[in-house]
């Protein structure tokens, strides 16, 4: 049978995702895999999950196993709210759906937002499963590249007001304001702050993708770009997976009621509702208090492979780069300073036992900036091994 006669236009010219690929080699014996963006085993809390699981089992079942609204269980939801009033965004329990993973809350951005040809602004480099996402929506791809302080919003500003003379304005921008994947870099405050000014002023939405905040390890809390949105031009995405287990697949999106009504609608078309299931222990695990001495847990567990991989960076490559060194998040991003596709040697990487991902991996197109640069993660590697991997990656570049 030839099944290509039966795929749609839209399956067969989408590639799969550059990370996911990467992954299945990554999971080979022996592998030093820099290259996933998974939070570490380690940093999952199995006994306050079993202890949750059981107590909601006892008392619930019926409940819990059974259908559930689209828009989430309500606790849930108040937690959720409860969580985002401590980072200073403003909403009600109508402005919040729960999600099954932030992947499913792009889709459903893009479900309410595009149609096919619609061009949707990007920071250059940015994350991969999102660029999936917009391709599978037939979104016309714009880049903005990043420096040390995030997004370059005069350049961003530049194109929306171009856009805005003849008439095609873009749909939204995309942005991963702290700790971006890949490059690492947080987003000033006052870069924020022009984001909210260039959305009221050309009307056009922003959508903040935020999976990372709770994760940092050093420098001053930020607050998130929704927190300055007070007319509705933000719509907010979060997620459990980072900071308790990605297994469970529990995320949120915070935006204006009007816009969470039609993103009911797309989800009912795709599964109904999140698991009630995991959204009752991970409501049940919030309530009785214990996220804070999670964060308390993880944070110095990462902070201390996040210093490891900063000083071996700096050790190894020495001034043969620029580099990020992040404070927070899983990811550093390393620039070389000679004209080298990182691409073509990430076999001979392979090769001596370590993977990373390279820089074209996270662009809409062939962008000629990306191409010497490398995304790597220190979140699932063991310390001995995050210095024996960047040496091994220092020697072969």
């Amino acid at each position: 049978m030839d099944y290509n006669k039966f795929f749609s236009d839209g399956i067969v010219n989408l590639p799969p995702s550059p990370i996911r690929e990467l992954l299945k080699i990554s999971q080979k014996p022996g592998v030093i895999s820099l290259a996933g963006g998974n939070p570490s085993p380690d940093t999952f809390p199995v006994e306050d999950l079993k202890i949750c699981f059981e107590k909601v089992i006892e008392e619930r079942a019926k409940k819990i196993l059974q259908y559930s609204p689209t828009e989430g269980l309500s606790e849930l939801i108040e937690a959720v709210r409860f969580l985002s009033v401590e980072d200073e965004i403003n909403c009600e329990m109508d402005n919040i759906l729960i999600t099954t993973g932030s992947q499913q809350g792009m889709d459903l951005v893009c479900k309410v937002l595009l149609n096919p040809g619609d061009e949707v602004i990007v920071e250059l480099p940015t994350y991969p499963g999102s660029l999936h996402t917009l391709r599978s929506y037939k979104a016309k791809i714009t880049g903005v590249p990043v420096d040390e302080k995030g997004i370059n919003v005069n350049l961003l500003e530049d194109i929306i007001r171009e856009r805005a003379i003849i008439g095609k304005m873009p749909k939204f921008i995309y942005t991963i304001p702290t700790f971006q994947n890949p490059s690492g870099t947080t987003l000033s405050e006052e870069r924020r702050k022009n984001i909210i000014e260039i959305a009221k002023k050309y009307e056009i939405i922003v959508v903040e993708d935020d999976p990372y905040s709770k994760l940092r390890y050093s420098g001053e809390f930020i607050k998130p770009i929704k927190s300055y949105d007070d007319e509705g031009f933000v719509i907010y995405m979060n997620s459990f997976s980072k900071i308790f287990c990605p297994g469970v697949r529990v995320a949120w999106i915070i935006a204006h009621k009007e816009i969470i009504k039609k993103m009911i609608i797309a989800k009912q078309g795709m599964d109904l509702h999140t698991s009630s299931l995991n959204q009752a222990i991970i409501a049940e695990f919030l309530k009785q208090g214990k996220l804070k001495s999670h964060l308390d847990r993880i944070v110095p567990y990462y902070r201390e492979k996040c210093d490891i991989m900063v000083k071996t960076i700096n050790e190894c490559f020495r001034d043969r780069i620029i580099f990020t060194s992040p404070e927070g998040g899983f990811f550093s991003w390393i620039t070389l300073k000679q004209e080298i596709d990182t691409k073509d040697l990430i076999y001979k990487a392979i090769e001596r036992g370590v993977v990373y991902v390279p820089g074209s991996s996270f662009g809409p197109g062939e962008e000629k900036e990306l191409k010497s640069s490398l995304r790597l993660s220190f979140a699932t590697v063991n310390k001995d091994d995050i210095k024996k991997g960047v040496k091994i990656l220092s020697e072969i570049f």
